[in-house]
């Protein structure tokens, strides 16, 4: 049989693949111990994206002779098959033996960062763009593990190097603006990055979500039709890439239905990566509550100075231990008070930051919790891919993303009977538990002290307030501010917008003929802040995102609360607290009952003073800011879901 070897190696440089194929089995029939007929035959399984069958054959020729050239093949092929555990051994030995390969580094880096380990991929990646500054690959997941690790400006600059090789780089420079407070910057990045890729929805939400926290209200109109336009148009099919991120879907104007899918489609991508990672291993299923105590963990990555943290600071002590023995995850390390008061609260603190997902998955397995509690969901810092890898057999979703999730790692989310009413619709594919209060826990607070003089704040007149942030801000709330104060001319409105957000939100009250008492306030700590809040008359919520932490602390200075029930469950927080106390009357129905019910306040001598003593008794008999409530509530759902049948 004549040597077919040259012919094979001929047609693959001429990328006649099959022809080559047929050639290179020729060979190998008479060569089958041929190690650089076997790695050319694996790098044209590879070309062809036949990466497993590839992988075999570089296994193959690496069991007979050493070869940096089918190492680096075989890592790359592995990391294309999402086998991340095996590729990251590998990569570690390999960048021992050759310190000076560039390429070497790039894939150990690469693969640390596919793990979650951007800790340890940073100085792989710097080593190598050190090697070889023109690998632009390098320089994009040196951005994605400093991006990660929240060192944003960092991050730009290594994309901005990544950029002149891969121009779409401007979206991850966009949303690192973003993450830094850059929106302006942030925005031109979306805009630039759109006219590239017109079709893509997760740029069109990232836009959309950047001209909200700007209150720049008709471009937010114009992404979203944009978006609604493509989603629903029967030519149209998302990339298989193209993932909008879920938080700005929850409070984005978008149909149930499409809001729905994307949010399927999102966690389809999150649980894609899970299994990339590494093989899922069942959770150990724990023994009786009558051998021994319920365990339940809690993972966050606000654990501190967040809303989360501040709201939830005080239920891991009150766990009843006779029953419960509480575990925390931190996704992200915390200093400070609430910090040390919820490490303290917990029998088991795990600080977890630099831990890869599938560390974390397996640490959560070997303490074998019988409920795991993620109090993240889809916001910044969160894991959901831990979820995903199913460490715990009972997963609850409460607190940081209260809404739907499509997520089929988790067995319920906690809402309670207003945020989410058994008879109101619920498009999504998650179990909802009912807690039997507020879904929001509380602890003791100050109540403030009213000083309206040391705050530059208007004396003897009606004080309207909304310590809401920009992106919860719409047309029709601002529609209807504007109308509330046209027909109380004596009232002023404080709001506390950032001060990026303010030359938008000036445009269009003036825009809507807003009157000139209008106030800006800055962010405070939280003892100033109860202060600020005790000096206001009536606090005006958001609509289509009401308030959440910031609603229970400035009950506790006895502001009282105005609300317009909605349709989603982050439109209806404020009625849930509002309900809860029994504070019905600032419930309304509609736009119109919520302007009217602001004028009949502001306007009538004595109706805001009759009603902050009503508030007063409503807090004095209901337990909202003693944390036992929520963690009697939390534990009565875990027993039930654990009950032996």
């Amino acid at each position: 049989m004549p040597d077919r070897s040259s012919d094979a190696r001929r047609l693959h440089a001429a990328a006649d693949f099959a022809a080559a194929e047929t050639a290179y089995l020729d060979a190998l029939a008479s060569h089958p111990q041929d190690t650089e007929l076997q790695h050319d035959y694996a790098v044209l399984l590879m070309q062809t994206r036949r990466e497993e069958q590839a992988i075999t054959w570089f296994e193959r020729t690496l069991a007979v002779r050493a070869s940096i050239d089918s190492s680096l093949a075989l890592l790359l092929c592995l990391r294309a098959t999402g086998r991340i555990a095996q590729a990251r051994v590998i990569a570690a030995t390999l960048v021992e033996r050759v310190p000076g390969h560039a390429m070497a580094w790039l894939l150990k880096g690469s693969l640390d960062v596919i793990a979650g380990a951007h800790a340890a991929a940073e100085p792989a990646l710097r080593r190598c763009v050190q090697l070889d500054p023109r690998l632009g690959e390098a320089w994009h997941y040196l951005g994605e593990a400093l991006q990660a690790l929240q060192r944003w400006q960092e991050a730009i600059q290594a994309y901005r190097v990544s950029m002149h090789y891969q121009p779409a780089e401007i979206f991850n420079i966009a949303l690192c603006s973003e993450r830094a407070g850059l929106w302006h910057e942030a925005l031109e990045g979306y805009r630039r990055m759109l006219r590239m890729y017109p079709d893509r929805a997760n740029v069109m939400v990232r836009l959309a979500q950047a001209e909200a926290m700007c209150c720049l209200f008709e471009e937010e109109a114009g992404t979203m039709t944009r978006l609604h336009q493509r989603l629903t148009s029967s030519s149209f099919a998302l990339a298989a890439d193209d993932h909008p991120e879920a938080f700005p879907l929850a409070y984005l104007p978008l149909a149930n239905t499409l809001r729905a899918d994307l949010l399927r489609r999102h966690a389809a991508s999150i649980a894609q990566r899970a299994s990339n990672h590494a093989s899922r291993r069942a959770a150990r299923r724990s023994c009786s509550a009558a051998l021994r105590r319920l365990r339940i963990g809690y993972l966050s990555a606000d654990f501190g100075e967040h809303p989360v943290g501040e709201l939830i600071q005080g239920v891991f002590a009150a766990h009843d231990r006779a029953i419960v023995e509480v575990y925390g995850y931190s996704l992200r390390s915390h200093e400070g008070d609430i910090s040390r008061r919820i490490r303290d609260g917990m029998d088991h603190f795990r600080n977890l930051e630099s831990m890869p997902s599938t560390g974390i998955a397996d640490l959560i397995r070997h303490d074998a919790p019988n409920v795991l509690i993620d109090l993240g969901g889809y916001t910044q810092g969160a894991r959901p891919e831990v979820l995903a890898l199913r460490p715990a057999p009972i997963q609850l979703g409460w607190l940081g993303f209260i809404h739907g999730h499509q997520a089929p790692w988790l067995d319920g989310l906690l809402l309670d009977e207003w945020m989410q009413p058994a008879s109101a619709p619920w498009p999504y594919e998650d179990r909802v538990l009912h807690l039997s209060t507020t879904v929001f826990p509380g602890c003791p607070q100050s109540p403030g002290r009213m000083d309206r003089k040391r705050f530059g704040l208007p004396k003897d007149v009606p004080l309207l307030a909304s310590f809401n942030t920009s992106y919860k801000l719409d047309e029709e709330l601002m529609r209807a501010w504007v109308s509330i104060l046209q027909q109380t001319p004596s009232a002023w409105l404080l709001i506390c917008v950032p001060e990026y957000a303010r030359v938008g939100f000036l445009h269009n009250w003036r825009r809507f003929g807003g009157p000139e008492h209008l106030l800006f306030g800055d962010k405070l700590p939280r003892a100033e802040q109860a202060d600020r809040a005790a000096s206001c008359d009536l606090f005006l919520d958001a609509f289509r995102y009401q308030v959440g932490a910031t609603a229970v602390s400035s009950l506790a200075a006895g502001l009282p609360i105005l609300t317009r029930t909605g349709d989603t469950p982050l439109s209806r927080s404020g009625t849930s607290l509002n309900c809860y106390l029994g504070m019905h009357e600032l419930v309304c129905a509609d736009t119109a009952s919520y302007v009217a019910k602001a004028i009949q306040l502001a306007t009538k001598p004595g109706a805001l003073s009759a009603l902050r003593l009503r508030l007063d008794r409503a807090l004095a008999r209901t337990d909202l800011f003693n944390p036992r409530r929520s963690a009697a509530d939390v534990e009565a759902i875990c027993q039930r879901l654990t009950r032996t049948p």
